[in-house]
């Protein structure tokens, strides 16, 4: 009898232990807004970031790692379902583009309520789904006020006061609706979501950013759900505008001003702003610096937080900002807008202080976590990336890819890890009103201009064409390896190149037949 028992009790423990292996990894999702490379300490920037830092030593940093859009909504929605952003069907970006049509990509895509992103499939195969944070994925028309009433939002005044009980009332009702309606795109959990970015939610006051609230929606995320796998998605505010920077947005705001209103207390989930603003003058930033290190303790309290849950060695942690902003390359195909830094840390899985130095593209993640965590993706996913898991699991340094293509307003590029061209091309209706002399609107009270700006967004066209001296020239060559700024356009001085580049963006564009 007691060696039945023995056994029976070697059984449950082997049964255990395959459990415990068997066990999906957890994904963790943290993604910021218009970052550089002078925001980070890792590198060379003018920031204090220790946990970032901790990050590249303590996992994996790939150096080419691009978004294949520069703005919010394409960069998310590339990252989210795996295909590049001019393949959106959602409704707001169909009625702009009709098939048939050339696409301008910009803050126009969607997620689609009838086709899959990684959130969707996840869920269906057995994780805990959260999204916490930024969305400026789903329903465009509902940013605007004077469609509120239209779809259901309650009303209130620009310089209306969150501290009236009636006011944050309807606040919370307006939280609530991007809540329930990003719920649907595959969400098990959503909360403290910033529908848009933080103007479009019409009130002077709540113009702040309050990263404590996010966080701590995130952290009671992972706590809740810590005895199965999960996938969060936090995306942070930081550091889009109102520029944060300047601490009465950030540090020196209210902290219970939020995107639902005005919190009954401020959530206590990271080091204090005070304590912030100290230990970034003690690193020797100035106070204008001190944003970076906020942010850099958000990260810190998630990692915090999954250690002591017990599940570092049970979670891939991503960290990457949706686009660069350096010399307003944002909105653009330039590498300071495109190329930004990606970490991955998963103790026991990747290797300490790795990197990855080929391309790599937000279209590829979707792929990547599909296979780390042993899932086939349903039959009819179309998916553009490919996977990173030779790569981020150190099994293979080669690279994944020779091309990369790009889109963005009336700009296509390819790029290679040498060169990279850039095509700006206008819909026929346009090219006709610059052959007949017509000029364009511009920015604010600017001089008309004689070919419009590659987005529909004249603030972004306008910083973008100031600073990057060839942002109108319809054909763009630059070498990376010798002019890693994109100044000097090349494309008469290597025709062979010129007519190579060519035809592999005629092949890139050959995958978009509608």
């Amino acid at each position: 009898m007691r060696l039945k028992n023995r056994l029976s009790l070697f059984l449950a423990m082997l049964a255990l232990v395959g459990l415990a292996e068997a066990r999906k990894p957890n994904v963790v999702v943290i993604m910021s807004d218009d970052q550089d490379w002078r925001h980070f300490g890792f590198m060379g920037g003018d920031a204090y970031t220790p946990n970032l830092d901790r990050m590249v030593d303590q996992g994996l940093y790939l150096t080419d790692y691009n978004v294949t859009a520069t703005v919010c909504s394409p960069s998310r929605y590339s990252f989210l379902t795996g295909r590049y952003s001019g393949r959106c069907t959602g409704e707001y970006f169909m009625r702009l583009h009709p098939e048939g049509s050339q696409t301008q990509v910009e803050n126009n895509c969607e997620l689609e309520p009838d086709r899959w992103n990684i959130a969707k499939v996840l869920q269906q195969n057995g994780y805990k789904t959260g999204f916490v944070g930024k969305s400026h994925l789903v329903k465009h028309d509902w940013r605007l006020r004077k469609s509120w009433k239209k779809f259901g939002f309650q009303e209130y005044a620009q310089d209306a006061d969150p501290k009236d009980p009636e006011v944050t009332a309807k606040m919370k009702h307006n939280h609530q609706m991007w809540c329930d309606e990003i719920a649907k795109y595959g969400f098990d959990y959503v909360d403290a979501v910033y529908g848009v970015n933080l103007l479009e939610q019409h009130n002077t006051a709540l113009n702040v950013h309050n990263l404590e609230w996010t966080v701590d929606k995130a952290l009671t995320f992972m706590e809740s759900n810590q005895d199965e796998p999960f996938f969060l998605y936090f995306a942070t505010t930081l550091q889009h505008g109102p520029s944060p920077w300047v601490n009465k947005f950030s540090l020196d705001a209210d902290p219970r001003m939020s995107g639902e209103g005005y919190l009954a207390e401020a959530p206590d989930v990271q080091p204090s702003r005070e304590d912030v603003k100290r230990r970034n003058r003690e690193a020797g930033k100035t106070d204008d610096k001190a944003c970076f290190l906020w942010l850099d303790d958000g990260v810190g309290a998630i990692l915090n937080k999954l250690k002591e849950l017990g599940l570092e060695k049970d979670t891939l942690v991503i960290f990457t900002p949706d686009h660069g902003y350096f010399r307003y390359c944002k909105s653009t195909l330039y590498d300071y807008g495109m190329r930004v830094p990606m970490l991955m840390q998963w103790n026991g899985k990747i290797k300490p202080g790795s990197t990855y130095d080929e391309m790599a593209a937000n279209i590829d993640i979707v792929p990547t976590l599909l296979d780390v965590t042993g899932i086939k993706p349903p039959a009819d996913y179309e998916l553009d990336g490919v996977s990173l898991k030779n790569a981020i699991l150190g099994k293979s340094s080669k690279p994944v890819r020779k091309y990369l293509f790009s889109e963005m307003g009336h700009a296509r590029a390819v790029k290679s890890k040498e060169w990279k061209y850039i095509a700006v091309r206008y819909p026929e209706a346009v090219r006709k009103k610059i052959d007949a002399g017509q000029t364009f609107p511009n920015w604010k009270d600017k001089p008309p201009i004689e070919q419009p700006y590659m987005t529909r967004n004249s603030h972004l066209g306008f910083y973008a064409a100031s600073q990057n001296p060839n942002y109108f020239d319809v054909d763009q060559l630059y070498n990376l390896k010798k002019d890693k700024s994109e100044d000097d356009n090349v494309f008469d001085q290597y025709p062979e190149v010129s007519a190579a580049m060519r035809q592999v963006m005629k092949k890139a564009l050959e995958q978009f037949p509608n």
